[in-house]
């Protein structure tokens, strides 16, 4: 894993916690936490290559549908891109018409 996704997943993980949440890093890279009443949010790093990934729009859909367990709600699903791709972050969610379902942070 590159420093900057280091950086930057960490803070993800650091956040959840702070929330009181009981937090894992995913074999898919991604940051689970066991949030207030059995909701699982899940947190994905985003750095520039990620975006020169042909693969990383077909992940970001897959991830913005999972669902939680017994209720069938999709998890929040939350990105933390790294502040020079921010734009094409946005961007990409705005063209996958998924802007209100998947949130964006910056630091």
């Amino acid at each position: 894993m590159g420093e900057r996704r280091e950086d930057l997943t960490a803070t993800l993980e650091a956040y959840y916690r702070g929330c009181g949440w009981k937090v894992q890093r995913a074999d898919d890279g991604t940051v689970r936490a066991d949030g207030t009443g059995g909701v699982t949010w899940i947190g994905l790093a985003v750095v520039p290559d990620d975006l020169a990934d042909g693969m990383f729009e077909a992940r970001v859909r897959e991830l913005a549908d999972v669902r939680m367990p017994g209720g069938g709600e999709r998890c929040p699903f939350e990105l933390l891109p790294a502040e020079e791709c921010s734009g094409e972050v946005r961007s990409l969610l705005e063209r996958l018409r998924l802007r209100d379902r998947v949130s964006v942070y910056s630091l």
